[in-house]
């Protein structure tokens, strides 16, 4: 397993951990390489890591498609340079019910 693969499966655990802490009522779900996410009201984040690329891509309920490159220690968005879990965080603020 490449650095990548490595990265990219942390980084999943991790975030599978921080849904379960800071959006407790979401039903979390780690299998291989994808996180499934579902949400209240039938809402439903996929996380992934897509090795072509060397990112992590999130399908977003809210907002679409994000892409996350790592970039020294963290995964950024290609898009606004945030990190992923400050994305994340935004979103749970922007979008909780």
């Amino acid at each position: 397993m490449d650095d990548f693969d490595s990265a990219a499966n942390r980084k999943l655990e991790e975030l599978s951990h921080f849904f379960e802490d800071f959006w407790p009522e979401a039903d979390v779900d780690l299998f291989e390489s994808n996180l499934m996410v579902n949400l209240p009201g039938k809402r439903q984040y996929l996380i992934n890591k897509h090795g072509v690329t060397r990112q992590i891509w999130v399908s977003s309920p809210f907002t679409g498609a994000h892409h996350f490159k790592h970039k020294d220690g963290s995964w950024i968005s290609t898009r606004t340079n945030k990190s992923i879990e400050a994305f994340l965080q935004h979103e749970k603020n922007a979008h909780a019910s």
